[in-house]
């Protein structure tokens, strides 16, 4: 059973995606906040293994919040849910401590699987937001990478390949067919003179795709 709490000033957004996650079986919600102090004050008397949390809220934002558990030193897992799908805003809760990101219009399957990943020790980035962070300005280093000559199709595909998703959860993940995401791997091997996904999981690490 994985312990969560929610934050979020949307109130029937915020009970309505707890209802969700509790159908599921495996997650129990100890509590909501509707801002980042109240947030706070729960984590107070609450130990949750997972938080998620938006970034556009009252008195206190999602920046300032993680910010705030990273400086005391008592920051959870914070997979951050959130409309705001820009750079800035990306990079700012990652340097601060979040080890998930996801857009509110993903589906609640790639939510859950965005909480088991994070609970298993891994960062998880919605395609969408990795697509973001590439083709940010801080996307020129990745000019001179062998990932310059990808897609952005391709550098999600691989980006979930490199975290050792297989093809049929890659391919629900990213509304694709699992022959697609095959074909996909295909061209990403021969683009990088690769022939296995160990290769691939060395580049993808080597050029910041992912984290270990």
């Amino acid at each position: 059973m994985v312990n969560l709490i929610v934050a979020d000033d949307h109130r029937v957004l915020r009970e309505a995606l707890c209802e969700m996650l509790r159908t599921k079986g495996h997650f129990n919600v100890l509590g909501q906040a509707s801002d980042g102090q109240e947030l706070l004050e729960l984590l107070k008397s609450q130990k949750p293994d997972v938080v998620i949390m938006d970034i556009a809220m009252p008195n206190l934002d999602g920046i300032k919040t993680l910010e705030r558990l990273r400086d005391e030193k008592t920051l959870p897992l914070v997979l951050i849910l959130s409309a705001d799908e820009g750079e800035k805003n990306i990079r700012a809760v990652l340097k601060a401590g979040a080890k998930g990101y996801v857009p509110k219009h993903a589906a609640m399957e790639e939510l859950v699987f965005a909480i088991q990943s994070i609970v298993s020790g891994n960062t998880y980035l919605s395609p969408s937001v990795t697509a973001a962070l590439m083709n940010g300005p801080e996307r020129s280093s990745l000019l001179d990478s062998p990932l310059s000559v990808l897609t952005e199709r391709e550098l999600e595909v691989m980006k979930h390949l490199a975290d050792g998703e297989p093809n049929r959860v890659i391919g629900k993940l990213l509304h694709i067919s699992t022959r697609t995401v095959d074909t996909h791997r295909s061209n990403i091997l021969r683009k990088l003179k690769m022939r296995t996904n160990a290769e691939l999981v060395k580049v993808a690490i080597t050029n910041g795709l992912i984290s270990i």
